[in-house]
């Protein structure tokens, strides 16, 4: 599997807010965690963090660094004025800039740290194409450096899940880490439980205007999610409360707030794998689209203000809803807020929809292929994009392989040499025709990592 994701921790800065007679310290499982929440964090392949590891301030995070696979970079003083702050700062600009050169499959790159600092870090690897997630303490962040980063994961010292305090913790008793989707600790005191509609600002929701916008809002939490119609009625509300402020979002920073919204929402429930092909379908036929930019980001637009060499993705042409009295739209942001419908899919109505999503996990390869072979009879490969395939860099950038997915066949003599790449058979047996050439194609394909970026390919073809 191909890890998109790259984090570097700034523990000086982490630990900024916190003394050494304080007894207290962050807990990188619970950063690790939301980390690996956010929807374009597929897997991590990268950790550093950067310290004095024989301070004794850092000593309690040693067990997080081993059970968390993270490498510990130390960091000494570079002059008498105790300068292990600037220096950590330094290491991690460089390390940073040569992954870029080494790894350049890595798209994300997380700076746990709020030093201002980074917004230079964090414009260079824009240029590069890489998407930036910052993550620090709200009361210790530089507004620029937050600015600079396309999401931001804010953190507060009063959050228990994050700050602990190490005194109380006897060395033979188990730590249970607190989990923001666990059932309330039973006790004693009067309960502090909130109404389930009642709005605060997240933690994992972005620090941007639109996050004030929407608390500003009157869109409650939505929590009945097996009330399909109204899980849909609150999307579109939360659709049109973003257009109200922008022209386009990444479709990675929309789920944000969905998940905000409607913690109990699952996209399965509807019957697909992804939450952009569940965003093409709430969006088909309204005044608003889906597009793919030459880096494969997916973009929630307005249709009539799509930018210049974006693909926009298709609408579902057979999808139909139908309200109680028997009227059929075309969408559902044609439906007026609470009024009930039904919706049908090539024939499969809102109450058959629970199914599992079209392409299952174990038969990912074989899809692939037979869409390859369905390629290969209908020619529909170009000469321009058949060069691109046969690249390495562009397939790395396209669908997350390290190899050229095609590998023409120029001699009829060692085939299985042709189909081997670093000591390993990479390439199917079967051969694929395209322009009149032969092919070999890359196999290795993984549902997790590979698929939804060869869906998205698969969709720019057809525009």
């Amino acid at each position: 599997m191909i890890c998109n994701t790259a984090v570097f921790y700034d523990v000086e800065n982490l630990m900024g807010l916190f003394s050494y007679k304080s007894n207290q310290t962050i807990q990188l499982d619970e950063i690790h965690r939301r980390i690996l929440d956010l929807e374009a964090v597929n897997s991590i392949s990268i950790q550093r963090a950067y310290a004095d590891w024989s301070h004794p301030n850092n000593r309690h995070l040693r067990s997080y660094i081993l059970q968390l696979g993270i490498e510990a970079i130390q960091i000494f003083n570079t002059n008498q004025q105790d300068k292990v702050k600037n220096a950590a700062d330094v290491s991690l600009i460089l390390d940073a800039i040569e992954l870029v050169a080494k790894n350049p499959e890595i798209e994300n790159y997380v700076i746990a740290s709020g030093d201002g600092i980074f917004a230079f870090l964090a414009k260079k690897l824009h240029a590069y194409g890489k998407r930036v997630i910052g993550c620090s303490f709200d009361s210790n962040t530089n507004i620029n450096f937050q600015n600079a980063c396309d999401v931001f994961i804010e953190l507060k010292k009063e959050d228990k899940a994050l700050v602990k305090g190490v005194g109380k913790v006897k060395s033979n008793t188990p730590v249970i880490h607190a989990d923001i989707s666990s059932p309330e600790l039973k006790t004693n005191k009067p309960s502090s439980k909130k109404p389930s509609n009642v709005k605060e600002t997240s933690n994992n929701l972005p620090k941007s205007k639109l996050t004030d916008v929407f608390m500003a809002s009157d869109i409650p939490i939505w929590r009945n999610a097996k009330d399909l119609p109204g899980s849909l009625h609150t999307i579109k509300r939360l659709v049109n409360i973003v257009f109200s402020e922008e022209d386009d979002l990444e479709i990675s920073l929309f789920k944000n707030y969905v998940d905000y919204y409607m913690p109990n929402f699952r996209i399965g429930t509807y019957g697909f794998g992804r939450f952009w092909e569940f965003m093409r379908f709430v969006l088909t036929r309204s005044k608003y689209c889906l597009t793919l930019s030459e880096t494969t980001v997916v973009r929630i637009v307005l249709r009539d203000k799509v930018q210049e060499g974006h693909k926009v993705m298709d609408d579902i042409e057979t999808l139909l809803f139908t309200l109680d009295d028997g009227t059929v739209v075309d969408s559902i942001f044609d439906i007026n807020d609470g009024v009930n419908f039904r919706f049908d899919i090539n024939g499969i109505k809102l109450e058959e929809s629970k199914k599992e999503p079209a392409v299952a996990v174990d038969s990912a390869r074989k899809w692939i292929k037979t869409t390859f072979e369905k390629l290969s009879a209908e020619d529909k490969l170009d000469s321009k994009e058949l060069k691109k395939l046969t690249t390495a860099s562009y397939c790395q950038k396209t669908f997350g392989v390290t190899v050229p997915v095609l590998k023409e066949i120029k001699t009829r003599a060692n085939l299985r040499e042709q189909r081997t790449e670093n000591g390993r058979v990479k390439y199917w047996k079967d051969e694929f025709m395209f322009n009149g050439k032969s092919y070999f194609i890359f196999k290795e394909w993984t549902e997790r990592a590979h698929l939804g970026k060869f869906e998205l390919w698969i969709e720019g073809l057809k525009n």
